[in-house]
């Protein structure tokens, strides 16, 4: 089998893919509730003829503004913190070798068409380290190849415990991470000294 060569370029593109992916599961949610909260303080307001019910109600609707507006503000910073990373190209590679894949239940507050969910289901990578990697919600990886583009459940059914992969991590942000399977995928020589391994 072939290998395809991973550049820098590559992983940048991964790497701006989901990191920003937060910001916008948060603005779902919290205007999910303030929207809503905003328009029964208003109509209350108005069928008692008391703005002071009206702003009492609201009061839940300004807590969700306050937390959006300092939730914002941290992903400014942390978004041009990003992106500087990524413009010097200040990542970690390392290869790490596959444990177990798994399915966990966490608290991630989204809003999903009408519905609210406080809890969310999602694919976590284990590694032999110790070490793990959350299976982002992206179309598809690897979208870049021409061999190795692969949907998540591609991902899964082909990786088994053992299997070795290059796991990418931005420095200072390690939760923003990508991994790439050696099976398929060599560094190219612009990533070799990046390589902590």
């Amino acid at each position: 089998m072939t290998k395809e060569t991973l550049t820098l370029s590559n992983i940048v593109n991964d790497l701006r893919s989901i990191a920003f992916f937060n910001l916008s599961n948060v603005e779902e949610w919290r205007f999910s509730y303030i929207i809503p909260i905003t328009l029964l303080a208003v109509i209350i307001g108005i069928i008692l003829k008391s703005i002071w019910v009206g702003l009492l109600i609201f009061s839940a609707a300004a807590y969700h503004i306050v937390c959006y507006v300092m939730e914002y503000k941290s992903y400014k910073a942390k978004k041009k913190a990003i992106a500087d990373i990524l413009d010097r190209g200040d990542i970690s590679i390392c290869i790490e070798k596959l444990s177990h894949i798994a399915e966990e239940t966490i608290y991630e507050p989204r809003t999903h068409g009408r519905h609210s969910h406080v809890t969310k289901t999602i694919t976590v990578f284990y590694f032999m380290s110790g070490g793990s990697w959350r299976l982002p919600n992206v179309r598809k990886y690897y979208e870049w190849s021409k061999d190795y583009f692969i949907s998540s459940k591609g991902l899964e059914n082909i990786s088994i415990s053992g299997d070795e992969f290059f796991r990418v991590s931005l420095r200072g942000y390690y939760d923003i991470a990508y991994i790439y399977p050696c099976k398929f995928f060599v560094l190219g020589s612009d990533l070799n000294s990046k390589n902590d391994s």
